[in-house]
């Protein structure tokens, strides 16, 4: 494994000048401006920056201008003044680091690793429909990075289209789950999944685009590498080994990051470029093999990399899909050094308890208004390491249940989704995230899993599209019924989260159904569904007074 790179001297002096002038900046590492529509007020908005900076530098500004712009970058006649936005609720510390590594608290100050602050800032306004709105606001400064040349401003912005095709749009932009600045660990294969939800259905397309300081005013990408130009130094404190660059020697938006595979042998290697990126999903996967082990600024400098996602969104309009917003996702990954640990990851899953594995990029069929079932488990090469999963199903996909075991070193994870009978056909995603507790930062993989939701019964199920059986009361305590569709004396099982059979019952004459459940039974949600599978009703158990 590559420990370290050597730097000339020359280089170094030049590295701690920069660093000098960057620790007067305020060293933003990243951020996002989004919106919402207000419900029930016409053309009515609030806009959302959260904000991300090393906390080793400046405070958080206590504001945020808000600039809105209908012509382009420049104000048109009728655009509405800026608004200066307070910082809201305060701000919030990384916690990626373990608690020995920084003396039991987060680290946050001069001279210790690289760690983030997050703030958040929120206006509201009415936007009359314009063609287009492109809504900003701008920070400095970046911190020095590997990547980009200067420390220019940082400048997030989002696109508004709320007069389109002859007729008024309604629009919510993107969110992301997962935050902008990400550790990574050097010379690990690592998986990020940047997997947005959009609250109005529209198609969502993801592309890397390069940072800007100012509106339309793109920054500069430095060359790779440390060396001879063309070549990366790979000797790592050995004999003289240099790695020949392949697909250029300059960092580009869709290969921001010195990652590569390595063909051949020293004195000379080739290094293969290796950055995938999904434009259907925003996950990316890559491999970083540089690392400075030094603590100055200037050496941290060397270990930060600026990657920008756009996701536009797109909605049919007379039948044909046009753009109605998008939003600029400003990240940083910072490379450190785990040693010889190894990221978490998803082992194959299986579907509705089968006795084979899935690999976890598979496409899962599913039908609108049938369960689906799927049985998770994280695995870590380093075996002794507890590992935690958790993921964002619950808010991205309609009537689904995420449920793990705990953290343990072989955690499992039970994900039930019910599709609603009316879901649109399409593809639908959530992520999974495995993190480890591996110390002084803990590893992390973000995987996506990927269901095709269709209105058509496969052709392997007999049963119709599932009904959905109100049951009373909800929560309920000691008892709760619902009542079939049809009438008649039927059979009804009861599962819990895990997929676990716990009762079966018949249901009276009438097609009612009541469930009392003995003490023994957790609080918690169950499913209940008919033996043929085609009606189920959701029973939510508390054991409040």
């Amino acid at each position: 494994m590559l420990k370290s790179l050597r730097i000339s001297h020359l280089l170094l002096l030049l590295l701690l000048l920069l660093g000098m002038h960057a620790s007067q900046a305020s060293h933003f590492l990243g951020g996002q401006l989004t919106y919402t529509a207000v419900a029930g007020v016409p053309n009515r908005y609030k806009f959302t920056l959260r904000v991300y900076r090393d906390c080793s530098g400046a405070a958080l500004y206590t504001t945020a201008t808000f600039k809105f712009r209908s012509g382009g970058c420049v104000a048109a006649s009728g655009d509405p003044a800026d608004i200066v936005a307070p910082l809201v609720g305060g701000s919030t510390i990384g916690s990626d680091y373990c608690a020995t590594a920084v003396g039991g608290a987060s680290p946050c100050g001069v001279g210790l690793p690289t760690n983030y602050e997050t703030g958040r800032y929120e206006v509201e306004i009415t936007l009359p429909p314009r063609a287009e709105w492109r809504i900003s606001a701008t920070d400095n400064a970046r911190p020095e990075t590997a990547n980009i040349v200067g420390q220019d401003n940082i400048y997030y912005e989002a696109v508004l289209r709320n007069s389109l095709a002859g007729q008024v749009i309604t629009n919510n932009s993107a969110s992301f789950a997962t935050i902008q600045t990400q550790f990574v660990g050097y010379n690990l294969n690592t998986t990020f999944s940047h997997l947005a939800v959009d609250a109005d259905g529209d198609s969502l397309v993801y592309s890397l685009v390069q940072p800007l300081g100012n509106c339309n005013d793109p920054l500069a990408y430095k060359n790779i590498g440390i060396g001879t130009q063309g070549y990366i130094d790979i000797s790592a404190g050995g004999p003289p080994c240099l790695a020949s660059l392949t697909g250029g020697n300059v960092y580009t938006p869709t290969f921001p990051l010195a990652s590569y595979n390595f063909t051949g042998s020293c004195p000379v290697k080739t290094a293969v470029p290796y950055f995938l990126f999904d434009s259907a999903m925003g996950s990316m996967s890559f491999k970083p093999i540089l690392y400075n082990p030094g603590n100055t600024t200037a050496d941290q400098a060397t270990n930060k990399y600026v990657v920008v996602v756009k996701v536009d969104e797109y909605r049919r309009l007379n039948g044909t899909y046009t753009l109605v917003g998008s939003t600029r996702r400003d990240m940083m990954f910072i490379v450190v050094d785990c040693g010889t640990n190894q990221n978490p990851t998803l082992a194959p899953l299986r579907i509705n308890n089968s006795s084979a594995t899935t690999p976890i990029n598979t496409v899962i069929p599913v039908t609108a208004g049938q369960l689906v079932n799927l049985q998770l488990a994280g695995t870590d090469a380093n075996n002794t390491q507890i590992v935690t999963m958790t993921s964002n199903a619950e808010q991205v996909l309609p009537n689904a249940d995420f449920v793990a075991s705990g953290p343990s070193a072989q955690p499992t994870a039970v994900l039930n989704w019910l599709p609603p009978a009316n879901l649109r056909p399409g593809l639908y995603y959530c992520t999974v995230t495995t993190t480890d507790n591996a110390c002084p930062i803990k590893g992390t993989t973000q995987q996506t899993l990927t269901f095709r939701v269709t209105n058509t019964t496969l052709a392997t199920k007999n049963a119709r599209n599932a009904t959905p059986l109100a049951a009373v009361p909800t929560p309920f305590r000691g008892h709760v019924s619902f009542t079939l569709a049809q009438p008649g004396v039927q059979t009804v099982q009861i599962f819990d989260r895990l997929g676990r059979q716990v009762a079966e019952l018949k249901s009276r004459p009438t097609g009612e159904v009541v469930w009392q459940p003995g003490t023994e039974v957790a609080a918690g949600l169950y499913l209940a569904r008919s033996s043929d599978g085609r009606q189920v009703a959701r029973l939510l158990r508390t054991d409040a007074e």
